[in-house]
């Protein structure tokens, strides 16, 4: 029984992009951090522990282990952080498919409480568009965006300030994942080398990059990745690389307590019939790669036994709670 309790609560270590999964190890306690922690998060990793070391414990509804590891995330939210709309989603979502069909496309912000610690990923669309009632057009005359409630107006209705935010990622840099960032001056960047080359290097126009909405991230605490990377150390948000979409477009898994796993996809893919039948947008960087990152996220799903929550799939979204409801 303590051997099958063990074996349960061994994680999945993920490392970079190209290496097969090989690292299996116990989720820990950081001792060293407790004090930061709330009482409630520190009962439950205490738990945790205590169980992956074959323990028995015998307390309150607030210790649990799910999913085989020591969920460590308080809690998740998920902003709207945007709409848009084509008139013809073959011209680039879905080559040859629907042709003339219109498409309305979600885009969502996550905010993440991990301990003391805020962690964004995505910051949508620049909250500038909200005084235009009537959208902006972007992607050379494809899309129509709007914004209907800001950013930053989420983020103040959670009590939680630009300057709060400590640690932020994108799953790449184009105008409707990268349109608030300017924000968040003093939060560490996550980012992988191949994004940060492109994104700030000398030729950021020919990536369909906005270089204005993220110069001044260009002094931000900077974590350039070669492949995935465990945010916390813990497991519970787990940075995946997924070029294709763009030359560094990544992917984030969360791992959370109540829910179980979610893997959030970015652009990695736009919606869920292009998901079921894996097909490439015609303006994806490199539609080889955008491939392999399709079937990589396939393998992390059935391994994890996770969710794939598609950003611009704007039917999934609806389904999906909002801040300022929390998830965990």
């Amino acid at each position: 029984m303590i051997q099958k309790r063990r074996e349960h609560l061994i994680r999945t270590g993920l490392t970079d992009s190209t290496a097969p999964p090989r690292r299996r190890r116990l989720a820990r306690l950081d001792v060293s951090k407790a004090s930061q922690a709330s009482e409630e998060t520190l009962m439950k990793r205490l738990s945790c522990c205590l169980r992956a070391a074959g323990l028995f414990v015998v307390a309150t509804g607030l210790l649990h282990a799910t999913h085989g590891y020591c969920a460590s995330i308080d809690r998740m939210y998920v902003l709207q952080c945007g709409e848009s709309r084509t008139n013809d989603v073959s011209a680039n979502w879905s080559p040859g498919v629907d042709v003339g069909v219109a498409r309305d496309f979600s885009d969502n912000c996550y905010l993440i409480r991990h301990a003391e610690r805020w962690f964004l990923w995505d910051s949508g669309m620049s909250d500038g568009i909200a005084a235009k009632p009537d959208g902006v057009v972007a992607a050379n005359g494809l899309l129509t965006m709007w914004v209907r409630t800001t950013l930053t107006s989420q983020l103040q209705a959670l009590g939680v300030a630009p300057t709060d935010v400590t640690d932020i990622a994108f799953s790449h840099f184009h105008s409707d994942h990268v349109g608030n960032a300017n924000l968040f001056t003093s939060a560490t960047l996550y980012i992988q080398e191949a994004e940060y080359d492109a994104a700030f290097g000398p030729n950021a126009a020919k990536f369909n990059f906005n270089s204005a909405l993220y110069e001044k991230l260009r002094g931000n605490p900077v974590k350039k990745l070669h492949g995935d990377y465990d945010v916390f150390g813990d497991g519970s948000v787990m940075i995946i690389a997924t070029p294709g979409h763009t030359p560094g477009h990544q992917s984030l898994l969360v791992r959370l307590a109540t829910r179980g796993p979610v893997v959030l996809s970015g652009d990695m893919v736009h919606f869920q019939e292009n998901w079921e039948h894996r097909r490439i947008p015609l303006r994806n960087f490199d539609q080889a790669e955008s491939k392999q990152s399709m079937e990589k996220v396939a393998e992390l799903l059935t391994r994890e036994r996770a969710e794939l929550w598609i950003n611009h799939d704007k039917a999934q979204s609806a389904a999906i709670p909002k801040a300022p409801a929390a998830i965990q």
